[in-house]
């Protein structure tokens, strides 16, 4: 895959068909416009992504704390994996928010030889979403394009969207977040040297994870996961949550997962944490002793899932 640092860095003039948009998800719902983006080509046109960084809510409303469902590079490599040739990461300014649909039409006109432009259900282009579908068709006259319009994706009579995504994960409806991505919601980080309670106290030991902060983290609870450590694949359980039997004044969201039937030293390595599905809410306990009791409910639950997962 060929990745371009704007639209000024797009260097070839071959006749393309064209799509852009966020795809922070990289959904189901994004995956059918790519999937026009790419039957569309024909082989004969240049399938073009054009994808914004920041993320333009980031830049539109700064006071607002948006988080990402994938980081930037865990967005290229599901693109790179769907079959993205040509991905241009356009920076997202306020200067660049400001330009109406011509203008950007303008722009776009003096780069690439459009022949096809693959428009989501909902994209709009241009200054204050101004570029709808119906202005798009007028456009497609002037500047001599085709123009497609691919359908919304539902889910349970629910519309597939990065937005529906992120109100599920927060929910902790977890099986239809992983079901409208089309893949386990991951959390990635390294890990981190923690006090040592899940091993002494708790007498379970646990991987404290340093995830990065833009990174949407699911509601607070315990989870079925599976992680990938140096491409293993192990099963686990993962707490999110602020620990409230064992400090009642901490006020900082903690990951921490238990790896099954693992025993290794994985301090300061990366692990990959894929979200099966949620277990249980977080709780305070009224004592260390229940805590423990609880905790080995949770691991024969999980246990249980996974063994019921391998049957089905």
């Amino acid at each position: 895959m060929k990745i371009y640092s704007s639209i000024d860095d797009f260097s070839s003039f071959s006749p393309c068909v064209f799509t852009l948009g966020v795809f922070d998800g990289v959904h189901i719902g994004h995956r059918e416009i790519i999937k026009n983006l790419l039957f569309r080509s024909e082989h004969k046109y240049c399938p073009i992504l054009l994808t914004f960084n920041p993320h333009p809510r980031k830049i539109l409303t700064p006071k607002k704390n948006f988080l990402y469902l994938n980081s930037l590079n865990e967005r290229i490599n599901k693109l790179k994996e769907i079959g993205i040739k040509h991905l241009i990461i356009q920076p997202f300014t306020l200067s660049f928010s400001r330009l109406s649909i011509t203008d950007f039409f303008n722009i776009l006109h003096s780069k690439f030889k459009i022949k096809k432009i693959i428009n989501g259900h909902d994209a709009h282009f241009g200054r204050n979403r101004d570029g709808s579908y119906e202005e798009l068709k007028k456009l497609s006259h002037v500047y001599g394009f085709q123009i497609y319009r691919v359908s919304l994706c539902k889910l349970r009579k629910k519309i597939i969207s990065s937005t529906n995504i992120r109100k599920s994960l927060l929910l902790g409806n977890i099986r239809w977040a992983n079901e409208a991505l089309g893949y386990f919601y991951t959390i990635s980080g390294y890990v981190i040297k923690g006090k040592g309670i899940g091993k002494s106290i708790i007498r379970v030991p646990t991987a404290n994870i340093k995830v990065n902060s833009k990174k949407l983290i699911p509601k607070k609870g315990v989870y079925a996961v599976k992680i990938n450590y140096l491409n293993n694949l192990y099963e686990g359980m993962l707490n999110i949550g602020f620990n409230p039997t064992i400090d009642k004044k901490n006020k900082e969201i903690k990951i921490e997962v238990h790896i099954f039937d693992f025993f290794k030293n994985i301090y300061g390595n990366k692990i990959d944490i894929f979200i099966i599905d949620i277990i249980r809410n977080e709780k305070e306990f009224s004592s260390i002793q229940e805590l423990r009791e609880q905790i080995q409910k949770d691991k024969i639950n999980i246990k249980k899932f996974f063994s019921c997962e391998k049957k089905n």
